[in-house]
């Protein structure tokens, strides 16, 4: 069985097969690998970093290469559960503090603020790179929306905080932060921010395809609440035709035809013959006839009806 293509992963896919320049390649980097990569010591200093995504795997090794002019290596492994999806590893064994270092990620093994990547001229890649490495958003089909950051220190997540609620255009995207478990969360739950949210990263395919979804379901549910509404209306319609009746009836039985004036008479008439019919709709039915009483007169006759069948019974 192959895995299911979620929606996190089209937009992941779609920003890794975009083309970068060498700034910008950089930028990613740095969110990419803070919290997507690893370092082991023994024997050896080796940068490692995995994802289960082909094109985010090839995107980061080209953006290795280009930027630092190494020569990662690429492999892979095959889960063994249900899906038995890939796993692909990178991994780096030259210029690792350089690489480190240079994407403020850490020095001599303490850790680094990224405070250059935090600057108008790479956040936006950072964020990038974050998102490939840590990001999720939902499936707008499912009804629930949310999109979501982590990250691995607060710091990071409220430096992150400030700079994207503050970026140009963008501070209609009102991130908050949570903590959850041992990592800092920046999410969002309004569907129109992620959207905003999705072009702010670039993925305008998947932006449209999230907007494309977001208004068939909320088309859908506006067409459900409708329904809904005018079966309630039509229930109540109906309920009150019944009474109306049950107290004609009455009337007619206790009291007899001289109870009725010419109009009342019609109206009675009318209402045995539309037991689902609203007063609005009695009204446009009387009218037709040539009995001119609007929607207030006609309640006004069967509320009539009620107080004086009330006696009777």
């Amino acid at each position: 069985m192959s895995a299911k293509i979620t929606f996190t992963k089209r937009i992941k896919d779609e920003l890794s097969l975009e083309k970068y320049p060498l700034e910008k390649q950089q930028g990613i980097l740095s969110g990419f690998i803070r919290y997507s990569g690893a370092l082991s010591l023994l024997p050896e200093k080796v940068l490692k970093m995995s994802s289960s995504s082909a094109p985010i795997a090839k995107c980061i090794f080209n953006c290795l290469k280009s930027v630092y002019h190494v020569q990662p290596t690429l492999s892979y492994t095959k889960e063994l559960r249900l899906q038995k999806s890939f796993i692909y590893h990178i991994e780096v064994r030259s210029k690792v503090d350089e690489i480190l270092e240079d994407l403020e990620i850490e020095k001599d093994l303490a850790p680094l603020n990224p405070k250059k990547y935090m600057t108008e001229k790479y956040f936006r890649w950072f964020i990038i790179g974050t998102f490939l490495a840590s990001g999720q958003v939902s499936d707008p089909k499912s009804g629930r929306y949310f999109a979501e950051l982590v990250f691995n220190r607060e710091e990071e997540a409220k430096m992150a905080l400030k700079k994207i609620t503050s970026y140009k255009d963008e501070n209609t995207m009102e991130f908050k932060r949570i903590k959850r478990r041992n990592k800092y969360v920046l999410y969002l739950k309004k569907s129109d921010q992620i959207s905003m949210f999705l072009s702010f990263l670039g993925a305008v395919g998947m932006m449209m395809d999230f907007e494309g979804s977001r208004l068939e379901r909320d088309y859908f549910n506006n067409e459900n609440r409708l329904t809904i509404c005018e079966q309630a209306n039509y229930s109540r319609a109906l309920k009150t035709g019944e009474r109306n009746i049950m107290d004609i009836l009455t009337l007619e039985e206790k009291v007899g035809e001289v109870y009725f004036t010419d109009k009342t008479k019609a109206m009675a008439e009318l209402r045995k013959a539309n037991k689902d019919a609203s007063y609005q709709e009695l009204s446009e039915l009387a009218e037709a006839k040539g009995i001119s009483v609007t929607k207030s007169g006609v309640a006004h006759i069967f509320d009539k009806f009620s107080q004086d069948a009330k006696k009777f019974r």
